[in-house]
């Protein structure tokens, strides 16, 4: 990078948000007016630093951008929080600003926040004991005969862990524990999570005609009530998928069914955590036997439903949001511990076991192990085990929402580029670029070519990691000064 193109570089960086593996693409775009074929403006990689343009990566993983993973977490806090509160997005956002009628459609009522809703988290099923931190007490005390199991290894363990000690979540005897039953129940979480959110239609409708007095079908109580959600999964310490739940019911429009409305009086969060807990203990499939041995998916025996409707024990809509935002960043290493971060963050071309078993310890190495030994089977080829080795044999995304619930992440994102299009235009700037996304006037032609990954040097990687510390602690020093000036201002007006 030469002295003379500094700003330039500078200001490429900030505007990808200091990604840590920005795409480098090279070619151009003109803005063109729709009805006169008149160019009105245009830009060209060749007048660039290295002859390139920086694409923020747009990777969720905090383990390898947390640039973007802190723009995804964020998006992710108002996808879980409208849903909960209600976000309906202002007029002015919708006038001139190209945000699309999309954005309007999914806007979420305040009103939600008077629906019964619940805060549900759901773990797997045991498949040998593990080394647990029980909060001073002893991790697994044994004081009957048998003290000892078949391979002849201490059947439990009399310290006391700590919460971050590493061998907490890990087996007590690792040939006692079921491998391939975990890997393959990772693999069907996404299943099991789906025949769970039907059998919470199908519980409902029993519910709801003993409160009513009357039979009630599972297509009438369809037509009276709607399950919305988010969910997002959590890797536990043994290498297991748990998931975190939000629930809302909501009522049905005849005419559109598609809108957001208050269910009946009679709908309750009670009725509808019945409904869950009824469905969590029914579902229950057979797994494949690769071994011989029969497995079922079902959920484990710790679970938690709580109320999170208004007058709930825990109704507060922006630390739940937070809650879930923070989880949807994670990878399967998060749960080796922070030396860990790296290890399991991409897809597997060459197992490397030593290596592996070195980076995130011999469990969680013994796990990747075992999915990529059983993707080589033929009967499991469906599964894909290979291609998912780094998550453990997860296949599902780590987070999802029903169509009703809240906002989308599109909508999201068009919201963003549409503040900033405002801000140009505020400050006397002329965007052509931005009314591409509007009326159709300027039909934006673009030639791009991919030109690499990541920065060209070492030293403009070590300068970009620089600029985004140093943003936020100009962010942080921002965000203090701010709420020390609302408590003067609150302790003036209250004296």
């Amino acid at each position: 990078m030469g002295r003379g193109d500094y700003r330039r570089w500078q200001r490429q960086v900030e505007r990808a948000r200091f990604c840590s593996h920005p795409v480098r693409v090279a070619g151009g775009a003109a803005a063109v007016d729709g009805s006169s074929g008149e160019v009105r403006a245009e830009f060209s990689t060749r007048g660039e630093p290295d002859g390139t343009l920086l694409i923020a990566c747009g990777d969720r993983r905090a383990s390898v951008c947390p640039s973007c993973a802190e723009t995804y977490r964020r998006d992710m806090w108002h996808v879980v929080a409208s849903g909960l509160s209600g976000r309906m997005p202002p007029a002015s956002s919708t006038q001139g600003a190209g945000v699309r009628q999309s954005a309007v459609e999914s806007a979420v009522p305040a009103s939600v926040e008077s629906h019964p809703r619940l805060f549900v988290t759901l773990t797997a099923p045991s498949f040998g004991p593990v080394h647990s931190a029980r909060g001073g007490a002893a991790c697994r005390p044994r004081s009957g005969r048998k003290k000892t199991c078949p391979h002849g290894r201490p059947a439990g363990c009399g310290l006391v862990h700590e919460d971050a000690h590493p061998v907490v979540g890990t087996p007590i005897c690792a040939d006692c524990w079921d491998y391939a039953g975990a890997v393959l129940w990772n693999a069907h979480a996404g299943e099991l999570w789906r025949r769970t959110r039907i059998a919470v239609d199908r519980a409902l409708a029993p519910l709801a005609s003993a409160v009513l007095g009357c039979r009630m079908t599972v297509a009438g109580a369809r037509d009276l009530l709607k399950v919305s959600y988010v969910k997002v999964a959590e890797f536990q310490k043994r290498g297991l998928v748990h998931l975190h739940v939000v629930l809302r019911l909501d009522g049905v429009d005849a005419g559109d069914r598609s809108a957001v409305v208050a269910p009946p009086a009679w709908a309750s969060a009670g009725l509808l955590a019945e409904a869950v807990e009824q469905a969590v203990d029914a579902v229950s499939f057979a797994l494949p036997s690769p071994d011989g041995v029969l497995r079922a998916a079902h959920w484990g025996a710790q679970r938690d439903i709580t109320d999170v409707s208004a007058g709930g024990p825990v109704a507060d809509s922006r630390r739940i949001g937070a809650y879930l935002a923070k989880y949807a960043t994670k990878t399967a290493s998060d749960a080796a511990g922070p030396g860990a971060s790296a290890a399991l963050a991409r897809r597997f071309r060459r197992l490397h076991r030593d290596h592996l078993r070195r980076k995130v310890g011999p469990h969680l190495a013994r796990m990747v192990e075992t999915a990529w030994d059983l993707g080589a089977r033929r009967g499991l080829a469906a599964l894909k085990l290979r291609h998912w080795a780094h998550t453990l044999g997860f296949r599902g995304h780590f987070a999802t929402k029903s169509r009703a619930y809240s906002v989308t992440l599109g909508v999201l994102r068009q919201a963003r580029r549409s503040w900033r299009a405002r801000q140009r235009t505020a400050s006397g700037e002329s965007d052509v670029w931005a009314s591409g996304d509007g009326d159709g006037s300027t039909v934006i032609v673009a030639d791009w070519r991919y030109a690499g990954r990541g920065y060209v040097g070492a030293a403009d990687a070590q300068l970009a990691e620089t600029m985004a510390r140093e943003y936020e602690i100009a962010r942080a020093e921002y965000r203090d000064l701010l709420r020390r000036e609302k408590e003067i201002t609150y302790w003036c007006e209250s004296t």
